[in-house]
């Protein structure tokens, strides 16, 4: 019996070191009897205990539990925006302004921004304002709720997207994005959709001889990808210039909607109204008008308003007007 107790207490130091206390087992109530059982055998453990924790042991909320530290991981990773879900939805963009004023072309595709944060579980919806203060839903969350499929809904991380193309000038007004707080919130947009212009010199004087040179263009306008139809007349007729006379140089760049037209060696039956128009997809059109010169005087217009003679008899008369008064005072 003391061998086994002996070879016990030789294993226990072997395998832990710590301070063990060894009480052999009772197999038989005799075993118990105090005379015959020997005193117990202690062993001293080499471990020394410090109160400091080790460097590193609660290193950013870590412990030193392989457990507790994975699930400290994972929680971290999941909840990586966890202090976002006590903060309200707001506008990610400035408001210090009342509204964002958006200047578009008739044609074209017109984007509004509208960036929340912490949106959580609240809705965003597009509101437009008509000119009588009539309220018209667009748009609830990703669902479109108007019949006009010119609008589309889109939505790209906190930005929710509205798309209006293909854009009018009766589409012009106050476009609100609206998130169902308590109060609500609300960002406003001005929309100003501008209608197209054509504009051309409204008068030219040449010599005879000489180059005509007139440039058109048509501004705020997008054709969305279809070329326009640009024409140049003369005068009253409905023929294009460049079917007419010989000697005429179009060049139209669709993309620019600009349009440039050159007549060479201008004689004195070129004179008149020089028309610049646009037909389709719309129809707009701009008069300029043509003087042609005789010889190098560039007081005498072929138009027939005033001739060179007329022109000095009117001075003439003017100095003797002026000359008479002067005479009476």
């Amino acid at each position: 019996m003391h061998r086994i107790v002996l070879l016990m207490a030789v294993l226990t130091r072997v395998i832990a070191p710590q301070t063990i206390l060894l009480v052999p087992l009772a197999t038989d109530p005799s075993d118990l009897d105090t005379t015959t059982m020997p005193p117990p055998t202690v062993f001293k453990s080499n471990i020394k205990y410090t109160s400091k924790p080790r460097r590193g042991s609660f290193r950013q909320g870590k412990s030193d539990s392989p457990m507790l530290n994975y699930i400290f991981d994972s929680y971290a990773t999941s909840n990586k925006h966890f202090h976002d879900m006590f903060k309200p939805p707001s506008f990610e963009d400035d408001m210090n302004s009342d509204e964002t004023v958006i200047n578009a072309d008739t044609g074209s595709t017109v984007m509004f921004d509208c960036r929340v944060t912490s949106l959580r579980d609240k809705t965003v919806s597009w509101i437009r304002v008509s000119e009588d203060e009539n309220l018209e839903l667009l748009t609830v969350d990703l669902e479109t709720h108007t019949a006009d499929a010119r609008y589309r809904m889109d939505i790209a991380g906190d930005n929710w997207k509205l798309a209006l193309s293909d854009a009018k000038v009766v589409d012009s007004g106050i476009y609100c994005c609206h998130v169902s707080t308590h109060p609500p919130m609300l960002k406003r947009f001005r929309l100003i959709v501008h209608p197209p212009e054509i504009r051309m010199s409204k008068e030219a004087f040449l010599e005879s001889g000489e180059t005509l040179s007139l440039k058109c263009a048509v501004l705020y306008y997008q054709t969305g990808g279809t070329e326009p139809a640009m024409r140049w007349y003369k005068g009253n007729t409905s023929i294009p210039l460049d079917e007419v006379r010989g000697g005429v140089l179009i060049e139209t760049d669709h993309l620019t909607l600009t349009s440039h037209l050159q007549v060479s060696r201008l004689k004195a039956e070129d004179a008149g109204n020089y028309t610049c128009a646009i037909e389709a997809p719309l129809q707009m059109r701009t008069v300029a008008r043509v003087h042609v010169l005789q010889g190098s005087s560039l007081a005498e217009l072929q138009s027939g308003v005033k001739t060179n003679t007329s022109y000095r008899s009117l001075l003439l008369t003017t100095v003797v007007i002026l000359l008479s008064l002067s005479d009476v005072r």
